[in-house]
């Protein structure tokens, strides 16, 4: 059975593979279908609607699935539109966003929507195409039965073997590299799993497909893969996009002697909580070829650390970055801003607390200003009341500037300065509160480029960009 993935049309362009859209391509190639692939969010030549158009009729695939990004969803619905019935295949939505509005994607034309992690369901839907199965018994499908109806399968199911999934490097030659701008070989893979899930409960996250329960691979697994993308692709630097990559010490220690018995060159950059690492494990790390973590921070006023269910403490993060720092970890901390429960007194203490750890961190997270994701506590709790329910469904919210070339530096600078996002307003900020997450932006943006070599002080004056000089206590 031939399978057409396609990521949709979207104005932020991607550098490498989506690795969920290559774990999903790997298994259904594992099971015989015959797959391709077209990442219409490519950064370097990716097809028009058109064109995804033509390919579709010219290959007649039996199914046709997208992986759905809430905040791109609006064009996803556009080349749905195109698609939908020009062809006899099924139109299957994935993803973010259909695991958490699966109604709605039937609603806008979509025949069938997958919830969850989609590598086993999908292998399933074409068994049931072929009537090997039964479509009604898939876990996280809803799909509309003959008399109009929305009908459910059983609830998704997380995978609990996660070793036991075909590697997404299968999946690679699918990706044209001219689509990234590579040439040849030359193709960033999409990075690696070594677990799946996160137990913290933060109010803000939008991370429902892999869900709560923290899952891991066996540390020689993780290693066979990166031995093979090292050997297929040359690649000896990987991300690690682990959500909780810290969390089970004894496990960590294990994948990280994984690392050290590699015979070539290895380096790997992680993402994990402050509270989450001890100086033992960041040292584990270290000698095992980390050089970069990325802290969660996202707030500088532990009342709003509380409120919005992070978990961690500000101390904690000062602790987590004077390690790192001790041990020549770079890192990163992102931050965000304009929660709904911050008022100018508590993003005045985020900002300080950004001056405060400034001389311990290389980077902070760049833009930042908070998107309420369909799904999570902070857009169940205030779309009615701030008047932005369903706002992906509207064009003037699925806009994107992309970065200018850093060869216009003052460009450069204003775009690092001014979050697009501010102008959603999705919580109706006050004048002083505008002011001081532009503040905040300002702060992020000059400690980045000033890190960079990229803020000479006669281009950047104040009387340039004004900052801001009443209403705060300094």
């Amino acid at each position: 059975m031939r399978v057409l993935l396609v990521n949709p049309p979207s104005p932020e362009r991607l550098g490498s593979p989506l690795l969920g859209l290559q774990y999903v391509a790997a298994a259904l190639m594992a099971s015989g279908a015959e797959v391709r692939v077209l990442d219409a969010a490519a950064r370097g030549a990716a097809p028009a609607i058109r064109d995804i158009v033509r390919e579709a009729e010219s290959f007649r695939p039996a199914i046709i699935g997208m992986s759905l990004f809430t905040r791109w969803v609006w064009h996803a619905y556009r080349l749905l539109d195109e698609l939908a019935g020009r062809g006899s295949w099924t139109l299957v939505a994935g993803g973010a966003h259909a695991t958490v509005c699966p109604e709605e994607t039937i609603e806008r034309g979509f025949d069938l929507a997958l919830r969850g992690e989609a590598e086993q369901s999908l292998v399933r839907l074409v068994a049931a195409l072929e009537g090997r199965d039964d479509v009604g018994r898939i876990p996280g499908a809803v799909f509309r039965r003959a008399n109009g109806e929305i009908a459910y399968g059983p609830p998704a199911e997380l995978i609990g073997d996660l070793d036991a999934l075909s590697p997404p490097h299968l999946a690679q030659p699918l990706f044209d590299p001219s689509w990234y701008g590579g040439d040849g070989a030359s193709i960033v893979p999409g990075g690696i799993l070594t677990s799946r899930g996160c137990p913290a409960r933060c109010t803000f996250c939008a991370n429902y497909v892999t869900g709560r329960a923290f899952r891991y691979r066996a540390p020689r697994e993780v290693a066979r893969e990166i031995v093979a993308w090292h050997d297929g692709w040359d690649m000896s630097f990987f991300p690690i996009w682990d959500d909780a990559f810290t969390v089970r010490p004894r496990r960590l220690l294990e994948l990280c002697a994984e690392f050290e018995g590699l015979d070539f060159p290895f380096g790997f950059s992680a993402i994990t909580r402050a509270n989450l690492v001890t100086r033992e494990l960041l040292a584990a790390m270290r000698r095992a070829g980390a050089v970069h973590v990325n802290f969660g921070v996202e707030s500088g006023d532990d009342a709003i650390l509380a409120a919005i269910g992070k978990g961690i403490r500000t101390d904690q993060v000062v602790r987590a970055l004077t390690w790192a720092k001790d041990l020549g970890l770079a890192t990163a901390c992102n931050f965000m801003l304009g929660f709904p429960q911050e008022d100018e007194a508590a993003l005045e203490r985020t900002r300080r607390f950004m001056e405060h750890i400034a001389p311990l961190t290389d980077s902070f997270s760049t833009l930042g200003v908070v998107v309420p994701f369909p799904g999570t506590p902070i857009y169940d709790d205030w779309h009615a009341s701030q008047g932005f329910t369903n706002w992906w469904l509207r064009e003037d919210y699925s806009r994107y500037t992309a970065p200018p070339a850093i060869e216009d530096r003052e460009a450069f600078y204003n775009y690092y300065t001014d979050d697009t996002n501010l102008a959603l307003d999705f919580f109706r900020y006050s004048p002083g509160m505008r002011e001081l997450i532009r503040e905040c932006l300002r702060f992020k943006a000059e400690h980045n480029l000033k890190a960079m070599g990229l803020l000479p002080e006669p281009l950047f004056r104040p009387d340039v960009v004004p900052r801001l000089t009443s209403g705060v206590t300094r």
